[in-house]
């Protein structure tokens, strides 16, 4: 107990002190609150509720303290201790991990912007090109692959783009999101996303930013709507340690909801941090593939439309040898980076 004193001494907070002194790298949330009262109730009186006596005032306080302890038969006591512990906890693990999950999820909100702005300079590329291979009719399995992917692809940006997610997020942000989870994600049926659309397609995004279906164990829909809203920065119960309880009975209702809001906090922590490393990640490879075939497909539509022959393409005749030559590489271009970029 001396170690849990000094370290309580130094730090203030029975919940840091408590840590300090003891492993709990493997322990619930709550072991550790639970713990952490334990070891205040038995310095408490010591540290905490008596004040110094080397004065007179701080005599005349403590006998108070004592009268008042008395005539409420020691629940003025147990309320500060009660108080104090409840102030401890919001102060050591609550705050610091809304802080966190707030930095989080800006950072996550930009990365997301980021690749909306990515796949909107892909979407100006891919456009083009579906409408050359669109021109023409083709029973090549490659091509109707190929026009089958690219309109996929226009379906789900044009749909990200115009209603966001219910409103919580729109451009670019919206974009990245339906973006990041179409490349790397499946719905809990097992489908990839990017072979969904419309509210299918919405809808499993969601799904996937709260961590999976309910099934699945995840938060679901309604955890991708509090995800994407931002609503992590300003969880739906809000603590305060600026107004203490009365009675005890209330400081421990409200310390438990604590507690178990403090654990989702931090459980949603962990998943936000994943998505955020996923989407980073993502980010990079969305932009090294643009990097590498957005030149090269821009270069082949400048090379179609000079060989190109407008009445040959509005009679519907045969290409020449150019322009079929350019046809196929945008085809080629086309299949290979939306292979590489995982649009199924």
């Amino acid at each position: 107990m001396s170690s849990f004193i000094a370290a309580y001494k130094r730090t203030g907070n029975s919940i840091i002190a408590y840590k300090q002194v003891v492993n709990c790298e493997d322990m619930p949330l709550k072991d550790i609150v639970d713990g952490a009262f334990s070891s205040l109730k038995q310095v408490f009186d010591e540290v905490d509720f008596f004040v110094s006596t080397e004065t007179k005032r701080g005599i005349l306080r403590n006998t108070g303290k004592i009268i008042g302890g008395i005539v409420s038969l020691g629940s003025s006591y147990m309320r500060e201790l009660h108080n104090k512990h409840y102030s401890d906890i919001y102060e050591a693990i609550y705050k610091p991990a809304c802080n966190l999950i707030e930095s989080i999820e800006k950072d996550t909100s930009n990365c997301l912007s980021l690749i909306g702005e990515q796949l909107t300079e892909l979407n100006k590329t891919l456009k083009p090109v579906g409408n050359i291979l669109n021109s023409r009719t083709s029973s090549d399995p490659v091509t109707r692959h190929s026009l089958i992917r690219i309109n996929k692809f226009n379906t789900g940006f044009n749909t990200s783009l115009n209603t966001g997610f219910g409103g919580l997020v729109g451009g670019s942000a919206a974009l990245g999101a339906w973006g990041l989870v179409s490349l790397i994600g499946s719905a809990s049926t097992g489908t990839a996303i990017s072979s969904l659309s419309g509210i299918a397609a919405t809808n499993a995004t969601l799904a996937w930013f709260g961590g999976g279906s309910l099934a699945t164990g995840g938060a679901g829909m309604a955890g991708g709507f509090w995800v994407l809203g931002g609503i992590v920065a300003a969880p739906i119960v809000f603590f305060s340690t600026k107004s203490t309880y009365k009675k005890v009975d209330t400081v421990k209702e409200k310390t438990n909801e604590l507690t178990e809001e403090s654990d989702k906090v931090i459980k949603l922590t962990v998943q936000a941090s994943t998505q955020l490393i996923e989407a980073r990640k993502q980010q990079a490879k969305i932009a090294a593939l643009i990097a590498e075939y957005v030149p090269k497909i821009k270069d082949e539509l400048k090379l179609y439309k000079f060989h190109r022959s407008f009445w040959k393409d509005f009679f519907g005749c045969t290409m020449n040898a150019g322009q079929e030559k350019h046809y196929n590489n945008l085809n080629t271009l086309a299949n290979e980076f939306l292979d590489k970029l995982g649009i199924k």
